[in-house]
């Protein structure tokens, strides 16, 4: 199972596709004109063996409703407040937890998290709940994309992972901040 947050035109599916392995792959964005673009991909792409779903609404640390900042031209959408947005506009905002209930993925073992959401990493791993332990893999944008202040979430994303038994096995810099975690107890001893 593949959780792509924030998704924008899954792109990630491609790679996925050319595996040619059995698997189960989640679209989540937010944005209106990814979120078309991805069901469009999701059934112009013929992968016989990945079962797709597409998701439109954004990941977060509580169940609610928020302001999204929609910024399709630079794929920086966010709900965090920004100087560069299109326009603004409410959308449901639900935690990975709640997420893994409603899928009925809630006890079953996920091989990768991608998570890029343009400042948002932090809140949604708070949101994880007790998931975040069936999650064996996480790739994260860490970069500086955080609010007005453009900060990065390295430090943040790091420390909540590490205090849920992840250890970062990849750092990728400088073109983009990006880090990959692995779960401590998929580990092979």
């Amino acid at each position: 199972i593949i959780i792509d947050c924030g998704s924008n035109l899954s792109d990630l599916l491609l790679y996925l596709g050319k595996l040619d392995i059995k698997l189960t792959y989640h679209s989540i964005e937010p944005g209106e004109e990814e979120y078309k673009a991805n069901k469009l991909n999701l059934t112009r792409y013929n992968f016989p063996k990945i079962e797709k779903y597409c998701h439109k609404y954004a990941l977060g640390d509580k169940n609610e409703i928020r302001t999204f900042y929609y910024e399709p031209e630079s794929a920086n959408s966010s709900l965090i407040k920004t100087n560069e947005f299109k326009c603004a506009y409410d959308l449901n905002v639900i935690t990975i937890d709640y997420f893994s209930k409603i899928q009925n993925i809630s006890n079953k073992k996920i091989k990768l998290l991608k998570l890029e959401a343009e400042g948002f990493e932090p809140e949604i791993l708070e949101g994880s709940g007790k998931f975040l332990s069936n999650i064996e893999f996480i790739a994260a944008d860490v970069g500086p994309e955080r609010g007005l202040n453009k900060e990065c979430t390295l430090a943040q994303v790091t420390s909540i992972l590490c205090k849920n038994n992840f250890k970062m096995i990849y750092f990728g810099y400088p073109l983009r901040i990006t880090a990959l975690f692995r779960n401590n107890k998929y580990f092979e001893i």
